[in-house]
C-alpha cells in the first residue's frame, strides 16, 4: 500500500487533521466572508504570471469544471456536512482562475501544501490581488491526483470538499492545475 499523507483541513479558522491512503492529499478552506473592498485593483503582473498556460493543463481545468457541474446537477450526499440538492452550474471566472493558479504555483515553487503561504497570505488576499470582488469564498486544494476525474472523486469523497463543490452560495469558480498533480479550486460569488 502507498504511504499515508497528511490531510489538513481548515474550516472557519478551526484546524483539524486526518490521514488519507495513497500518495495524495486534499486541503479545504471555507470562509463565510472574505469580501474584497471596492477599491481593490488587480495586480496586472500577478495574473500575467499565470496567463500563458500549457494547453493540456487548461484542458484539465476545463474538464474539472465539467465534472463539478455534472455533480452539482445531480446533487450529492457529502457525509457529515449533509445532503445537497442539485445546484446551479458554476461559471469559470478568469480572476478566480488567476488566484487558483497562482496559489498552487507558489506552493510548488516554495514546496509547501497549505491554504496559507509561509507569510500568511490566504485565499482572501489572493482574490484581492486578482481584482476579484466577492461576497463569500471557499477553496479546495489537492496534490497527487493525476487526472481531473481522480481529483474530483477525491474531493467528493471528503465531506468538506464535497460541501464546497455543492454549495449553492457559490456561483463562480477558478480551477488551476499544474504539472506535478497540484490542484486548486477557488469558489466565490460576486
Amino acid at each position: 500500500m502507498a504511504s499515508i499523507q497528511t490531510l489538513c483541513v481548515l474550516v472557519a479558522f478551526t484546524a483539524a487533521g486526518c490521514a488519507l491512503p495513497a500518495d495524495s492529499a486534499l486541503g479545504l478552506i471555507v470562509e463565510g466572508g472574505g469580501t474584497a473592498s471596492d477599491d481593490v485593483v488587480p495586480e496586472v503582473a500577478y495574473c500575467d504570471a499565470v496567463a500563458d498556460w500549457d494547453a493540456v493543463w487548461v484542458n484539465f481545468e476545463n474538464v474539472v469544471l465539467e465534472l463539478v457541474n455534472r455533480q452539482r446537477a445531480a446533487g450529492a450526499d457529502c457525509g457529515s456536512t449533509g445532503t445537497f440538492t442539485p445546484a446551479n452550474p458554476l461559471s469559470m471566472s478568469p480572476a478566480l482562475r488567476c488566484a487558483a493558479r497562482n496559489h498552487f504555483l507558489d506552493m510548488s515553487t516554495r514546496d509547501y501544501f497549505d491554504h496559507y503561504s509561509p507569510e500568511g497570505e490566504g485565499p482572501g488576499e489572493r482574490l484581492d490581488r486578482s481584482g476579484y470582488h466577492g461576497s463569500t469564498w471557499g477553496e479546495n486544494i489537492a496534490w497527487g491526483y493525476a487526472t481531473p476525474e481522480a481529483v474530483v472523486s477525491g474531493w467528493m469523497s471528503s465531506p468538506g470538499h464535497c460541501a464546497n463543490i455543492m454549495g449553492g452560495q457559490f456561483t463562480e469558480t477558478g480551477i488551476g492545475y499544474h504539472e506535478g498533480s497540484l490542484w486548486t479550486q477557488t469558489f466565490s460569488r460576486p
